[in-house]
């Protein structure tokens, strides 16, 4: 009988990042657990990574990466974020943990219109309130 030497194939530890704001509403959403696996070769743009930014851990789409800078990008923002080492890119975001669920497939929905618009009319309401609003 011939053995088996094929090596099984395990997944990588995840590690669950808590969202908070709402840049990446409604595919992350605040209250959430990001599942972060770490990154096994180059990501692809659209891919939601979890970065070291000086001020934050922050989880953002990649636009595009090259061989000295990332460029990443909240769903709901209007600009990329300010360009990145790729060391500084800490892994991929895989599955979500929604009200004690686990999403592994169907989060992900994307940059939508509904979001940046969602997230212009909460600025300005704060503004008007005077609760900040400026970013």
């Amino acid at each position: 009988m011939p053995r088996d030497t094929s090596t099984p194939v395990v997944p990588p530890a995840l590690s669950w990042v808590p969202v908070h704001g709402d840049s990446m509403w409604p595919s992350l959403r605040s209250g959430d657990h990001a599942g972060v696996e770490p990154l096994e070769g180059a990501p692809r743009p659209g891919d939601v990574l979890l970065a070291r930014f000086d001020h934050a851990l922050v989880l953002h789409r990649l636009r595009r990466w090259e061989a000295g800078a990332v460029a990443l990008r909240g769903d709901n923002s209007p600009q990329d974020d300010a360009p990145l080492e790729p060391s500084r890119v800490l892994g991929r975001v895989r599955r979500v943990r929604r009200g004690g669920v686990v999403l592994e497939a169907g989060w992900d929905r994307g940059p939508r219109w509904l979001g940046r618009l969602r997230v212009a009319v909460k600025w300005r309401l704060a503004a008007l309130l005077g609760r900040g609003g400026a970013r």
